[in-house]
């Protein structure tokens, strides 16, 4: 298996989150009613934007740029996703006709995903090692 790209990877990450949203929305569905499945889709759709926010600052240094500049653009990917996570959940639990367990228990499953992709975008014959 060849190691994949930051665009393939992230591609894959937002595709599972997806499936994995729409899996708890169908189950939400068939256990409970309409608003539970609405509510799973807006929970695993927040995830999803999230994950799509930090991957543009993460991969918006290029590869050989300086270390600091990497570090910084994953230090701000992850706060601003944090700020925006806390923020389109706030807005979805205030304004939104949602039910709140479906919502929480989709955005959770959906980020579970880089558990799942990230194991199988790694290939061994990428590392360099020195040997004394």
């Amino acid at each position: 298996m060849l190691a994949m790209g930051a665009k393939q990877v992230t591609q894959k990450i937002i595709g599972i989150q997806l499936l994995v949203t729409l899996l708890i929305a169908m189950i939400s569905l068939v256990l409970s009613d309409f608003r539970a499945a609405y509510s799973a889709v807006i929970g695993g759709g927040i995830s999803a934007i999230v994950t799509l926010y930090f991957a543009s600052r993460v991969f918006s240094a290029r590869m050989g740029s300086p270390a600091a500049k990497i570090a910084r653009a994953f230090y701000i990917g992850e706060v601003g996703k944090l700020l925006l996570t806390i923020i389109l959940l706030s807005a979805a639990l205030f304004w939104l006709p949602i039910s709140p367990l479906p919502l929480l228990l989709a955005y959770m499953a959906a980020l579970m995903a880089y558990w799942l992709v990230l194991p199988f975008t790694f290939h061994a014959s990428n590392i360099s090692v020195r040997t004394p």
